[in-house]
Order: C-alpha cells, then structure tokens, then sequence
C-alpha cells in the first residue's frame, strides 16, 4: 500500500507520544485543557517536574476541518508503524521493540484525559447543554509483531527525514544558572541567577509557558517581580553594595520547544 498523498511506501518510527483528538465533544481539545486548568498547571504542582518538562508535544493539526491526526489516521492511508530507531549499521536500522507499549500508554492517558473532561462536564451540570456525547478514538493498531529491522538499500528507500525534535543549546551563556545538560534550571519566578529571566521554555512555570498564549502569565510573574525589586531599590536611601551588571542588565531568554 502507498500513502496516497506522495505515491510513496512510508515507514513511520514511533516513541512515546501524546495522542490526543482535535475536538471532543464538540469543542476543541485546547478549549477543554484551558476550561479543566491543565495548561495553567504550576511547576510545583506536578509531580516529576524533570520527566514532565520532556514529554513529546501532542499529536495536533491545524486545519479547517480540525480533523484528528493520530497513528490511526496515518495507518489508515497506508503508512507502517516501526518502534523507536535504536541503532544503525550501515544501511541496516534496528528499531525498539517498545512500540505497543509506547502506544498503549499513549492510548491510556488519553483515556484518563477524556474521562477528566466527561467528569467535568458532570461536576458543572452541563450535561443538557448542547454538548454532544463523547466519543472514544478507537485503540491504536499495532501489528502483533512490529518489524525490529530495516535495511535501506534492499529495500530502496530514497529518503529519510529526521523529526526527532532538538535540544536547547546554552552552552554560549556562562551563568550558575545551567545546569550540567545546559538547560535552564527555574526557581519560582526566576532562574538562579540574579538579573537573569527566561520565557518560552517548555513547562517553565506553568503547563503552557511554551505556547504563544501562554507567555503572558510568565512575563506578568517577571513583570511584578521587576516592579517589586526595583520599588525596593527606590526606597532605599542609599544602595548598600556597588552597582553589577545584572543590577543594571536584563537579558531574555525565548526558546519554543
């Protein structure tokens, strides 16, 4: 089978993923995770802030048509699902064998995701208010025996696209405020750095800190943070230590994962 689009046999590597539909119950999933509070989730709320810091972005497309991009859709259109690229010789790649797993706790958490918001729409009595019943995405379809291997010249693949993300590269900042993999280390409203701020990183300060909208709650936390510190210098008499640099200097960091 070929993906129709580009008349091409496409071979999908899969990892841990977020699946999640565009619209549930006649709203989008964005409007559901902003009316439950989960984007406005604090750092020192969540449990394993480390490991929630580096879950993989949800599975979403923007179109008219707010149409649901998962690994059902995909397989659907004849794509083939292989586990996540452990290693590789030469033209020959080994692939993990984590892939039903990878998928079934994907399935999970979408489950508990779509209950949380059918328990609230119960808890606001909204159930007579035009929302239409949900309806549950079917379990992800994985071959009982995914392929382990692949060998790129045999089988005459022209192309290989990585999509593997990035990692934010600070090495060029020399600040206490890094740690040993180079990444930003918050406190609070700050990082540990004095005159140091930063914004756009992933599940900086709240669940939605790397999105677009969710970088007004952070700057307001900066915001009154600057205000009160800069109120508290101006009731001084007199400063008590010299001016340095990061009392005269701001620098802003903004990255989106």
């Amino acid at each position: 089978m070929r993906f129709p689009r580009s008349g091409r046999e496409v071979t999908l590597a899969v990892g841990e993923h977020i699946r999640m539909p565009r619209t549930y119950r006649g709203r989008d999933i964005q409007w559901w995770l902003d009316a439950l509070g989960i984007l406005d989730e604090r750092h020192d709320e969540v449990e394993a802030i480390a490991r929630a810091r580096n879950i993989p972005s949800p599975q979403l497309v923007g179109t008219p048509e707010r149409a649901t991009l998962d690994l059902n859709a995909l397989t659907a259109r004849g794509v083939t699902l292989v586990g996540r690229l452990v290693g590789a010789n030469g033209a020959k790649l080994q692939f993990s064998g984590s892939l039903r797993n990878h998928c079934a706790m994907a399935d999970l958490k979408l489950t508990r995701l779509l209950g949380r918001i059918d328990e609230w729409i119960d808890g606001n009595g909204l159930q007579g208010a035009a929302l239409p019943e949900g309806e549950r995405p079917a379990a992800t379809k994985v071959d009982d025996s995914p392929r382990l291997g692949l060998d790129l010249e045999r089988e005459r693949f022209g192309t290989v696209i990585w999509a593997t993300g990035f990692r934010p590269d600070h090495s060029w900042l020399h600040v206490p405020a890094l740690d040993r993999e180079v990444v930003c280390v918050t406190r609070a409203e700050v990082v540990d750095a004095p005159g140091l701020y930063a914004l756009g990183l992933n599940f900086m300060r709240r669940r939605k800190s790397s999105f677009i909208h969710g970088a007004e709650d952070d700057v307001r936390d900066i915001a009154t943070h600057l205000v009160a510190y800069l109120q508290q210098r101006k009731s001084a008499c007199a400063p008590t230590h010299p001016i340095r640099w990061h009392d005269r200097r701001i620098l802003w960091l903004a990255h989106s994962r």
